[in-house]
Parts: C-alpha cells; structure tokens; sequence
C-alpha cells in the first residue's frame, strides 16, 4: 500500500528514571492492523500510549526523537492534546462505558468536539456508530439502556463505537480480548477484522493466536526495544531473530 500511518524515529520515553523504550525507528503502514507482542513491561502498551499521549498524566513522563501520526509530529508543541487524542482512539484491557446510556456513551465524544448538538445529527452519529460494530439492530430500541447492563463482549463493543463519531484515523486496542470469554473474543476479533477496512488498527495482544487471526503485520518487543517487525506470516513461520522465535514458541516470557 506504500502509505504509512506511524513513523517512529529514534523515540525514547522515560517514566522518571525509568527508560521504557529505547531508540525505536520503524514505520506502521496505513489500513492494516499491526500486532504488538511480547512479554509483560516489554514496552507494548507503553508505546500506544505514546500514540495519543496519554500516558504523561503522570507529569515524570520525557521522551527524546519523534513520531509522526500521518505527517503529523505529535510532539511538536503546535499539535493540542485533544484534538491529537481525537485522530487516535484506544480501547482499554477492560471494558470501561461510561455510566450513562447506549446513546450518551456513544455522543459523548462528539459532544465534547463539536458545536453540532442537533438531535437528527447525533441520532445519525448513534446509528452509524452502532452499525459498524454490529449492535444496531439489537440495540436501536433500546438506547436508553444503561450501558452498563451491557455483556462484557457488547461493551467492549460499545467503547469502540464511542470512538467512531470523531473520526478516528488510528485506533489502538490494548488488550482488547482479555476481560471477554471465547465467545467474546471471537466477536470482537470479527469486528476488528471488519473495522480494517475503514481504519488504521494497533492491537497489543499476549495471546499469539489472536496475532495470528487477526493482524496483517506483527512486531516483537523485549525490554523496550523492537527485536522484529514483518508480515505476520512471517514472523509466525520464518523469524530472522532467534529471541522471536522463542517467545512465540513459549520458551520464555
């Protein structure tokens, strides 16, 4: 495809003292999903983090290079923090709806962004929102339903529809799967396959089979370094560095 939706140029990121990532260069291309793996305090969720600057609300959070979100240098003192956390939305490890209804919890960004708080228009956002993740038709009568009553699996759902009204062009998903059953997992994979299409995807996973199903490009990351970055059959099936091919197989990690 040629195009590149992240760029990451010698970035380093400290939490304190504490170096969480060093030195990473690669490029994350455009309308695939790319899967992070590696062992717990790897790096992973760290960086994704990194993708909308969340993780400085601590206020020890430095950093040192560069990344840019389609052309744009989001640590470049210009860009404003809510309108880079707008372009780049993430879904959490546990479901987290806000306790209000189906319909708030999917206007509530919009809310926040736009001036436009017309009723036609934020029916309109609520029904294409649902719709793209599947929960329209079940949902349509039912929209003041707390969206807390909610299955795990549906508000997980939910919390990426809540994303979708702003326009997102990078969604991370930080272990999107691991608070749901298979059943739940199962859907909610089908919808990350069916969102690729519309969107630029970021996935950290623990599990390698979920890697495997759902992601076009795989990266493995060790002590807050990038070890390998390829197609994930790739990866998978013919690893150039030796250390992916051992966690993968489950030596250590």
């Amino acid at each position: 495809m040629g195009t590149h939706a992240v760029t990451v140029n010698n970035f380093s990121f400290w939490y304190g003292n504490f170096q969480a990532l060093n030195k990473l260069t690669f490029n994350i291309p455009a309308m695939q999903i790319t899967a992070l793996i590696g062992p717990s305090g790897c790096g992973k969720s760290t960086f994704i983090k990194c993708l909308n600057r969340i993780n400085e609300r601590g206020g020890t959070a430095k950093w040192s290079g560069s990344i840019q979100v389609f052309g744009h240098d989001i640590y470049h003192p210009i860009n404003s923090l809510p309108e880079i956390r707008k372009n780049v939305g993430m879904v959490f490890q546990k479901p987290n709806p806000l306790p209000l209804s189906v319909y708030e919890n999917v206007v509530f960004g919009i809310k926040t962004h736009s001036a436009n708080h017309k009723k036609d228009y934020l029916d309109g956002m609520v029904e294409d929102a649902l719709k793209k993740v599947g929960m329209w038709t079940e949902l349509k009568d039912r929209l003041d339903r707390p969206a807390i009553a909610l299955s795990l699996e549906k508000q997980q759902k939910l919390c990426i529809a809540r994303l979708l009204p702003l326009k997102p062009k990078l969604l991370l998903l930080d272990e999107p799967c691991s608070a749901l059953d298979p059943k739940g997992t199962q859907a909610v994979e089908e919808l990350i396959r069916e969102l690729r299409s519309h969107y630029t995807i970021i996935i950290v996973t623990h599990s390698m089979a979920q890697a495997k199903r759902v992601s076009d490009e795989t990266m493995f990351m060790y002590m807050g370094e990038l070890i390998e970055h390829g197609p994930t059959t790739q990866i998978f099936n013919a690893a150039k560095i030796p250390r992916t091919s051992q966690y993968i197989e489950g030596r250590f990690g």
